[in-house]
């Protein structure tokens, strides 16, 4: 019988046949690998950063809805008829005065008026920085029947940060503007004629969150960012307005 050792053969050749990668295919293949890795981290880091920012906008704008919330509640009891003020600061920040009855449970022998007093003010925050707050001084009985017997002569009640609640923290911007109806019937910027009240008003509101805060350490910081007109910076501001009638 004849010996046929093709098939072994041909085996052989195909067990010698199989190689490895060459160090130069090993070099190229663990490049590419990285240049995903870099794509994806970096991706992955710009969607948590996108989240942070929009996590920050989201809990920003519900901070302004509650206070604006809050503010037509504490006007919904405002007294027809008193003391009504909207002044500017030097900076340009409203300063707001009213008169409301006070709630049921606060409410004594001595009367149920109280006079409320929003304006905006730096306190500190630690011993290396300080920021601009919505503060309100709620006056007693005696002294808000003091403030609407001087009339004409009434200034706006005495401030005391240190004391005064806070409303609203990082406040960039405070404004309201009011509005009234002419004889004709067309909006005119209210006059702020005493023992009179604005039909319409017009809340301003800009703020930056707690993380763009911790950047701003003195007075100075917090007016240039209010003040500044580039893009990149005021991307940190959150605006918002909000529109309230009065009748």
């Amino acid at each position: 019988m004849k010996y046929n050792d093709s098939q072994p053969i041909r085996r052989c050749c195909i067990v010698t046949g199989l190689r490895g990668f060459s160090l130069a295919e090993l070099l190229m293949a663990m490049a590419v690998t990285s240049l995903l890795m870099i794509v994806l981290l970096s991706m992955v880091g710009q969607s948590s950063a996108n989240y942070k920012v929009a996590h920050r906008k989201v809990t920003t704008m519900a901070d302004s809805r509650a206070l604006f919330h809050f503010l037509e509640n504490d006007l919904a009891s405002q007294v027809a008829g008193t003391r009504f003020v909207l002044l500017q600061d030097a900076e340009g920040r409203t300063q707001w005065a009213f008169v409301r009855q006070r709630d049921a449970q606060q409410s004594d022998a001595t009367g149920d008026l109280m006079g409320c007093y929003y304006y905006v003010a730096f306190t500190a925050d630690d011993r290396w920085r300080c920021s601009p707050k919505l503060l309100r001084r709620t006056l007693d009985v005696p002294a808000t029947l003091e403030w609407l017997h001087a009339g004409d002569a009434a200034t706006l009640p005495l401030a005391d940060p240190a004391i005064d609640e806070p409303m609203a923290f990082n406040v960039l911007r405070w404004e309201i503007r009011g509005r009234t109806r002419d004889a004709s019937g067309q909006w005119q910027p209210w006059n702020g004629a005493m023992g009179t009240m604005p039909e319409h008003l017009e809340l301003i509101w800009e703020s930056v969150d707690d993380h763009t805060a911790q950047r701003l350490k003195t007075e100075q910081q917090w007016r240039d960012l209010a003040m500044s007109q580039d893009p990149r910076q005021r991307e940190a501001v959150q605006r918002h307005v909000y529109r309230m009638n009065m009748r």
